[in-house]
């Protein structure tokens, strides 16, 4: 059977999951690695979704004000390919999406390359997709739940600061993108973002952002607006009145009951949250973002069908931006006695999770591979999650089976994994 310890983990990381996804830390302390596919950047090769931080600015430290005089200016360069590595046709555009707003930054050349200095205006000013109704609207990667809170204001912030919290995604007709975050570990000199995925857009019929704010009259749109302001500040009581004006306003208004429904999860008001997050889901039944949020609801208390049924909704949507989707149905599907099911869901958020956030995906899956006797997989799976959490409170309980299994000769080579 599955160690106990790897069974308390994975409630760990569930739990880490549900009730700090609003960490601040979440945005700006941690940096993304490599992912499965390559491509190539300004001649170099890249991981795909990956981030890398290039070298800092070297100014003089014993001067502020030679500091600001010297700081130089932030390049960011990537590359862009579609699913099977080939460069996107003619007409591919990057942009870095900040609190729910899009700008555009660079072309993509005929290569798949692409480079952009930050501020620098490169191609036009600031453009406005009609269903980004404000910073509580997930953008395209879904990945961050948390990407408007507890975040700095915005006034006058020094350059090097300038994208925390936002990301770059590329834009061609036809197709979604996947997208790289931005994080504090980014900081000076030039940075390789790595590899940039675009994805037939036919494989995805839910939304990440909902459509129905483009339906709301002005009072609700200002009431959302406020909302956002407050929660800048951190005003969270502030943010919730407002955000129960823009729901009276307009009872439509997906984003704003899904915002509502974040606040209420954060002061741990599971039932609000609850009531909240289906009023989205009867709004706009294409808004994935809801579906995920009361799985992880579901999943605290338990209530492991109610997952399956969540993130199966939620997945046949969208099965490309939200890889904690397939990490709770994983979860469900192991505890319902489903454990094909459940490899196949782990395997998929490991492929998905390119900035590796949910590494008890890894734990959970070393468990599935030691039930099949797959003694150098699940090694394989214990590594990995050991490298992006080496600190986890188990570290040293998984050190210790890693170790035992290295020392019985047996976790050298790993079955060819199944990849369905």
């Amino acid at each position: 059977m599955i160690p106990p310890t790897i069974v308390r983990s994975t409630f760990l990381g569930l739990a880490v999951l549900t009730f700090l996804a609003w960490a601040p830390a979440q945005q700006s302390g941690q940096s993304g690695g490599s992912g499965g596919s390559t491509g190539s950047s300004g001649g170099r090769v890249a991981p795909a979704g990956g981030s890398r931080t290039g070298s800092r600015s070297r100014a003089n430290p014993n001067s502020a004000s030679s500091q600001q005089r010297q700081q130089p200016a932030l390049f960011i360069s990537g590359s862009v390919v579609l699913e099977d590595g080939a460069p996107p046709p003619a007409g591919a555009v990057i942009e870095r999406v900040c609190f729910g707003r899009a700008k555009k930054e660079a072309y993509v050349d005929s290569k798949g390359n692409f480079g952009f200095q930050v501020g620098a205006n490169t191609i036009g000013n600031a453009i406005f997709d009609a269903t980004e109704d404000t910073a509580f609207g997930q953008s395209a990667a879904g990945s961050s739940s948390a990407r408007s809170f507890g975040l700095p204001s915005r006034s006058s912030p020094p350059q090097s600061m300038e994208f925390v919290g936002c990301e770059l995604r590329a834009r061609l007709a036809g197709y979604r993108s996947s997208a790289v975050i931005l994080t504090g570990g980014q900081t000076l000199g030039p940075i390789d973002v790595g590899t940039i995925v675009l994805h037939p857009v036919a494989k995805v019929t839910g939304t990440t952002v909902s459509a129905t704010g483009m339906q709301a009259p002005k009072d609700a749109k200002k009431a959302m607006a406020r909302a956002e302001e407050a929660v800048q500040k951190q005003k969270f009581d502030e943010a919730e009145k407002n955000l129960a004006a823009a729901v009276a306003a307009f009872p439509r208004y997906a984003t704003a009951w899904f915002a509502l429904g974040r606040l209420y999860r954060q002061k741990n008001r599971s039932e609000d949250a609850r009531q909240a997050f289906s009023k989205a889901l009867e709004a706009d039944g294409n808004y994935v973002n809801p579906y995920i949020e009361l799985a992880r609801l579901s999943a605290v208390e338990r209530k492991w069908q109610e997952v399956a049924d969540l993130t199966d909704r939620a997945l046949a949507l969208d099965p490309l931006d939200f890889p904690e989707g397939f990490y709770l149905n994983a979860l469900a599907n192991y505890s319902l006695g489903k454990p094909d099911a459940a490899e196949r869901s782990a395997r998929k958020a490991q492929r998905l999770d390119t900035l590796h956030r949910i590494p008890h995906a890894h734990l959970l899956l070393a468990g599935l591979l030691q039930v099949k006797n797959d003694a150098a997989g699940e090694a394989e799976q214990l590594r990995i999650y050991l490298k992006y959490a080496p600190q986890a409170d188990n570290a040293a309980q998984i050190r210790s089976r890693l170790q035992e299994l290295e020392t019985s000769g047996i976790a050298a080579v790993s079955p060819q994994p199944d990849r369905r």
